[in-house]
């Protein structure tokens, strides 16, 4: 929960914070590599009798 005391991010702040935060971890704005780290997340469905 926040803290009462502060105020809410303005949209403007968290987009410039969520855009630190993604070059921080190195996100990647292809397509092909969410669907290369979806893979490794995600099992494949397994097919039914």
């Amino acid at each position: 929960m926040a803290n009462p005391k502060t105020r809410p991010l303005t949209d403007a702040e968290r987009h410039e914070r969520f855009k630190r935060m993604a070059e921080d971890v190195g996100a990647d704005e292809a397509p092909e590599a969410f669907d290369r780290a979806f893979a490794r997340v995600v099992t494949p469905p397994k097919p039914k009798d």
